[in-house]
């Protein structure tokens, strides 16, 4: 039993994890309300990191999941490229409202001088290539990233198995119950 339970929570954390991370930097960044000058610095190092570049590496990545996912090789060539141009517009639309929401949180985490010395960097010709470079890795990066997920999901699974003494067959219910999740947490990033 102890098992079982401690495989339900392997496979939620899985798909939780993002999120949860993402509550708990919030959480700790809205501990001490930033200045009005940390959330004008932060600002202007947002608005300096979001390149030209960004909505072109959006279509990029967006292309590259599209390509992973059955339900879009079933559409129309024609399909596909209409719903991957409108998600990469709508996505890069959206870069205002990302910041914003961004704002206090990374204001919430540097301090005033942090922010003054990141403006002062990206706001160089040696910084904005940086940030565009930066940008343009993204999706490369990601791939690498998300090619070691299962990876991880195979040794966290014989490590669970060893711990408590799983039989073979619970050992495979938990490599499909890990596999599943990592497609729902793949599904969710995509929506």
């Amino acid at each position: 039993m102890r098992f079982m339970i401690a495989c339900a929570a392997a496979a939620l954390l899985s798909t939780a994890l993002p999120a949860d991370t993402a509550r708990a930097a919030q959480a700790s960044s809205t501990a001490t309300a930033p200045s009005e000058r940390q959330l004008e610095l932060t600002r202007r190092y947002l608005n300096l990191l979001m390149t030209d570049q960004f909505e072109g590496v959006i279509h990029q990545m967006l292309g590259a999941e599209m390509a992973n996912d059955e339900q879009m090789q079933t559409l129309p060539e024609a399909d596909r490229r209409f719903i991957l141009s409108l998600t990469a517009e709508l996505t890069a639309d959206m870069v205002p409202q990302m910041i914003a929401e961004m704002v206090p949180v990374y204001a919430g985490v540097f301090t005033e001088e942090e922010l003054v010395a990141l403006v002062a960097f990206y706001d160089t010709p040696l910084g904005r290539s940086i940030a565009e470079k930066s940008v343009q890795v993204m999706p490369a990066a990601d791939r690498a990233v998300m090619a070691l997920v299962p990876q991880m999901m195979e040794k966290m699974a014989m490590r669970m198995c060893q711990h408590y003494s799983c039989t073979p067959a619970e050992l495979e219910q938990l490599r499909q119950d890990m596999r599943e999740g990592a497609e729902v947490d793949q599904g969710a990033r995509r929506k």
